[in-house]
């Protein structure tokens, strides 16, 4: 069973079993997409369901090495952490560390950053030691041997950061899918789908005490109808106001969290109409030099559709937004676009790609051309041996190359790829 989130209004938002998916997807008829290019497609590793685990949710991170770093959100196991360390022209698999379910968390499926310190911190969805539920979920620190260690299985330490005790507490419940934000004073921010004061998600800050971390709900998300359920992460721009978004308002909107001396104000940028401008933003922005924001929504098959905009800031507190692509059929891009040097986007999809009627995924380039968005299919997912459902996004790196993961696989558990230029 493949973990992938819905875009329920449900309170909890409950997974789905791809194995539904899957059906809808064969049932598609084929898509009218741009010819995939002529991209160079790399096998890093295949996922096993033993000590490696099994099905990556996330996108991987790079250090500075070019080593690779990410985890499993489980099957027959908690989920857990690992490194693809670069050794040469090949890759060598670490297993970081082993989740145990209730008390560290299980479950995680946001990628993997560097804080302040040097070392990862991620979230679980469910778990910690505070929750007497199922969901719940933590934030956790991770951090490498004191010693250098020359074996292949060098487990890492897990350090608590903060664990949500869910409704009781009403302190937030499952974190986002994506990944955490850190300000210049080390404080770390981030959502939960559900919980909070009307049950309907949070906006939340940890920050870093004597004695470890406490937290403060910047915002709760009010009821139906209105803002709330936020799966991404958000995004701090230099002022320290925070950008995100949310499932509310039927099909989705994004929103701006603005830090006065009086507190935090959130702004609703803009409201999805289901039709032309996309539906259901499971992924977070990205933001340009000049200000301009980037974010996709990943639509509802073919009922409403998926989309690549941008919102553009106007000057009097109002965004404008553009489609840079609309996905008519199946399901669209999940999580955060990357751009590169030059200024292009990169993503994911869900369940588009292929000519021959094939939904298992595709990685796309979107290039700024001559005053307009020319859309190219790099890759795409055959649910053979390169896996299935890349629903992480990518990664690049200085030379350009995307990284990236899929969910699953007809012959696998998962695998991380590349996707040179």
């Amino acid at each position: 069973m493949y973990r992938i989130q819905p875009h329920s209004h449900s309170k909890f938002s409950s997974r789905v079993c791809l194995g539904s998916i899957f059906a809808v997807a064969f049932a598609l008829a084929c898509w009218a997409a741009p010819a995939a290019q002529a991209q160079s497609f790399h096998l890093l590793y295949t996922f096993t369901n033993g000590v490696d685990g099994a099905n990556p949710y996330a996108a991987p991170t790079l250090d500075r090495a070019g080593n690779l770093y990410g985890t499993t959100t489980g099957w027959t196991t908690a989920g857990g952490a690992y490194e693809l360390q670069r050794h040469n022209s090949s890759w060598i698999f670490k297993p970081l560390y082993n989740f145990q379910s209730q008390n560290d968390g299980y479950y995680p499926e946001a990628p993997l950053v560097f804080g302040p310190n040097g070392t990862l911190y991620g979230t679980t969805q469910h778990g910690g030691n505070r929750c007497n539920a199922t969901t719940c979920g933590t934030v956790f620190n991770l951090q490498p041997p004191a010693r250098i260690c020359s074996n292949i299985s060098c487990p890492w330490t897990e350090h608590p950061v903060y664990w949500f005790g869910g409704d009781e507490l009403n302190d937030g419940d499952i974190p986002g899918s994506g990944p955490l934000t850190f300000d210049s004073a080390g404080n770390i921010y981030g959502t939960t789908i559900s919980g909070g004061a009307t049950g309907n998600g949070t906006i939340y800050q940890l920050v870093h005490i004597q004695n470890g971390w406490t937290e403060n709900i910047l915002y709760s998300f009010p009821g139906v109808g209105l803002p709330g359920q936020p799966q991404a992460g958000v995004t701090m721009d230099a002022a320290g106001n925070l950008y995100g978004t949310s499932m509310g308002y039927t099909y989705g909107c994004v929103y701006a969290l603005i830090h006065t001396d009086q507190g935090w104000n959130l702004q609703t940028i803009y409201v999805f109409q289901g039709g032309n401008d996309g539906a259901y933003p499971a992924g977070g922005l990205i933001f340009d030099a000049a200000g301009n924001a980037y974010g996709t929504t990943e639509g509802n098959d073919q009922t409403q559709p998926g989309s690549v905009f941008e919102l553009t800031p106007q000057g009097d507190g109002t965004w404008h937004e553009t489609v840079l692509h609309l996905f008519t059929t199946g399901y669209g891009p999940k999580a955060n676009l990357a751009m590169d040097a030059a200024g292009n986007l990169y993503g994911t999809t869900l369940g588009l790609g292929g000519l021959q009627g094939d939904r298992f995924g595709m990685v796309f380039k979107l290039s700024f051309v001559n005053g307009s968005w020319v859309f190219t299919d790099l890759y795409d997912f055959t649910a053979g041996t390169d896996g299935e459902y890349p629903a992480g996004g990518v990664t690049i790196d200085a030379n350009g190359n995307l990284y990236g993961t899929a969910v699953g696989g007809a012959h696998n558990f998962g695998t991380v790829w590349e996707v040179t230029p």
